[in-house]
């Protein structure tokens, strides 16, 4: 059985908060773990006083609901570096 050779395809960062492949323009999908990680490392930024980048409703103080709400707003200013 002949094996399928893939061009190899480089990686870099277009913008802080997103990574791509260059070629295809195709957006990064961050894992479930990845993104438990960066919610919760925001979670405890915001725990520990960092300033929330998005405008909050009034009513909610749950640090990990704010940087849930940052992750999926993509204002998060955290980067997943692959090593491939």
């Amino acid at each position: 059985m002949a094996q399928k050779a893939y061009p190899t395809v480089k990686r870099f960062i277009r913008n802080p908060l997103i990574w791509g492949n260059s070629l295809l323009g195709e957006r990064m999908k961050y894992t479930r773990f990845e993104k438990a990680r960066i919610i919760g490392a925001r979670a405890l930024q915001i725990s520990l006083g960092a300033p929330v980048i998005l405008d909050i409703p009034e009513g909610i103080i749950d640090p990990i609901q704010i940087a849930m709400m940052e992750f999926e707003r993509k204002v998060i200013p955290i980067t997943v570096k692959r090593d491939e």
